[in-house]
């Protein structure tokens, strides 16, 4: 599923469906249907496309530049899928949309062979520690989780768990299990930590950053050397990627000392 480049204004008026059977499938990138839905965090100038069911179990992140552009974003999608097909149906190969008996057999058939986007890993940093509506993410959630009942735990983030086990906790998450509970096996939520930071699609420390501590790193007095390398931190460091290392850090620093 390629990452989308939304289009304001006139542009995205002129995406909208069309009559006489044969619809524009597309909004930027996004394949619509109406069973998707907007969800606005203003705060963060944050806008996803929601498609709950089926094949169109995926989410789409924007981050707009302004306000102005953020509810311009979300009427312009809107009235896209307000006007949009039905979900029930399914695309034939000449762009239009049927819902036969052949073409939905085929539908289930492409439907079971895709891998659907997940709603926990591959996520971008901007949302690694917090869900598009402001609450605590997979990630987060599971942080708690090992700050709680994981850190005596012998080996805890060393030691591996099972691999289809680690898959089973994110599945079910995604299909309800929302919380970790008391019971939980600390080693497969450590698990799960690791897999999504290394499903992460960027650097957490990005390529910039790593270039500016370098040549601070160079600098021969200690306190300027020191100074150098705060100094890129701030001047470099985008501030979802700084969160989400101090967080780990955070956390990686609380095992040796509760060993």
């Amino acid at each position: 599923m390629v990452l989308l480049c939304l289009m304001p204004g006139s542009a995205a008026k002129n995406a909208l469906p069309q009559r006489g059977g044969e619809v524009n499938l597309t909004l930027g990138g996004i394949d619509l249907n109406n069973s998707g839905s907007v969800v606005v965090r203003e705060d963060k100038k944050l806008l996803t496309v929601l498609f709950p069911d089926g094949r169109d179990g995926r989410a789409f992140t924007l981050k707009a530049e302004s306000s102005e552009d953020l509810y311009g974003w979300k009427t312009a999608l809107e009235q896209a899928l307000a006007q949009a097909p039905s979900a029930a149906l399914v695309m034939g190969h000449n762009g239009i949309f049927r819902n036969d008996t052949s073409d939905t057999m085929e539908g289930s058939i492409w439907r079971d062979k895709r891998t659907v986007k997940s709603l926990v890993v591959g996520r971008p940093i901007l949302l690694a520690l917090e869900d598009i509506d402001g609450g605590p993410s997979f990630l987060e959630k599971a942080l708690r989780f090992l700050e709680k009942f994981g850190i005596k735990v012998e080996g805890i983030l060393r030691q591996s768990a099972d691999v289809e086990e680690v898959d089973r906790r994110v599945q079910e998450y995604e299909q309800g299990k929302t919380e970790f509970g008391a019971d939980e096996d600390a080693h497969v939520v450590g698990d799960c930590v690791k897999h999504v930071l290394r499903e992460l699609p960027s650097s957490p420390v990005p390529a910039s950053c790593c270039t500016a501590l370098l040549e601070a790193y160079k600098i021969d007095r200690k306190d300027a050397r020191v100074s150098a390398m705060r100094s890129a931190i701030l001047e470099t460091f985008p501030e979802p990627n700084r969160r989400l290392l101090q967080r780990l850090f955070q956390k990686i620093l609380e095992v040796p000392m509760a060993s």
